[in-house]
């Protein structure tokens, strides 16, 4: 049976801080360029799934805090806006990429002929929803990603902003000189299909990949410096990847949250008392913690890929950046 490393346990039951040393257990072991190339897309993301779930419990049980770190804003230089402060930089935001795909997205650089000068992550907003992530990261508010591209605050800072609905599709770029802002609804979108229902479609997720990146990436020939990143991750709940529960115990979230991670205070002010959910009174919102799985109904009862909690998979995010060479 998988274990948490003792090393990584011993650093997030001390005091200070104890992101830097989840993400580098993340980036460098769990989801590894190393275990990528050895492993099926499929082993590759149930084993590192059953590792996170264990360490999820470990953190809920014992050192809960870690769930607080995740609420803290990210750093200046893993800012989407301060990225955009060059006209030779570009930024990429892939809707719903989550640190799983961070070894694909290096092996696709790597065979595009581009230098990877940094690997490490970014924060979601609270809640990790997309529009929450706009109104955090750009001076445009709560809007969708769609609504980008004709906004005069972007236009202001000389920031050209690009919507991709489609992965299939090459994205048209302009032939001014601005710091250009590309968001990508891959992968996203492909969540939302009937393939979310398999573990499979992460095997499926690994070869649509290539064709985002050749629509996306590959275009961008005028700009120096290109970052990737995301505006929320995503948790896999397989058979076995979620926190124990009773019926007991889920009967008053289940009711609370129905199908959703999060809900609006203001729709449901009544939060149910439990160790499972936290309340941010700031964004209005109550979420629900860690892996814990409410039995939902419907179509979205059969999706494996959740977002909009407050897991370290939802709220950790890729930021890698690439240099032209």
């Amino acid at each position: 049976m998988k274990s948490v490393p003792p090393v990584l346990y011993e650093r997030i039951v001390e005091p200070g801080p104890r992101l830097p040393c989840v993400a580098e257990w993340l980036v460098q072991e769990v989801w590894s360029r190393d275990r990528y190339k050895k492993l099926d897309p499929r082993k590759f993301l149930l084993q590192g799934e059953e590792e996170v779930n264990l360490f999820e419990q470990l953190v809920a049980s014992a050192a809960d805090r870690v769930y607080q770190e995740l609420l803290s804003s990210p750093s200046a230089n893993r800012r989407v806006l301060p990225a955009l402060g060059q006209p030779d930089q570009a930024v990429v935001v892939f809707d719903g990429m989550s640190v799983r795909e961070i070894p694909i997205a290096l092996d696709l650089a790597e065979k595009s002929g581009f230098g990877i000068c940094d690997v490490s992550v970014s924060l979601a907003a609270m809640p990790s929803e997309t529009i929450d992530f706009i109104a955090r990261e750009l001076p445009c508010g709560r809007i969708a990603p769609s609504q980008l591209a004709t906004r005069k605050e972007l236009k202001e800072r000389n920031i050209t902003a690009i919507y991709s609905g489609s992965h299939t599709q090459p994205v048209q770029l302009p032939e001014h000189g601005n710091a250009l802002l590309i968001w990508s609804a891959f992968p996203d979108n492909t969540y939302k299909d009937s393939g979310a229902r398999f573990e499979g479609h992460f095997e499926n997720l690994h070869l649509m990949f290539e064709t985002a990146w050749v629509n996306t990436l590959q275009r961008i020939l005028s700009k120096k410096k290109i970052i990737i990143t995301s505006d929320h991750g995503y948790i896999f709940f397989g058979t076995g990847m979620d926190f124990p529960r009773t019926p007991n115990e889920l009967r008053a979230l289940n009711q609370y949250f129905g199908n959703d991670r999060n809900i609006s205070l203001d729709k449901k002010p009544q939060v149910p008392a439990s160790d499972d959910v936290y309340v941010d009174e700031a964004c209005g919102v109550a979420v629900l913690k860690g892996r814990v799985k409410t039995r939902s109904t419907g179509d979205a009862g059969t999706k494996l890929y959740k977002h909009g909690g407050l897991s370290v998979m939802e709220m950790l995010t890729p930021w890698i950046e690439l240099e032209r060479r």
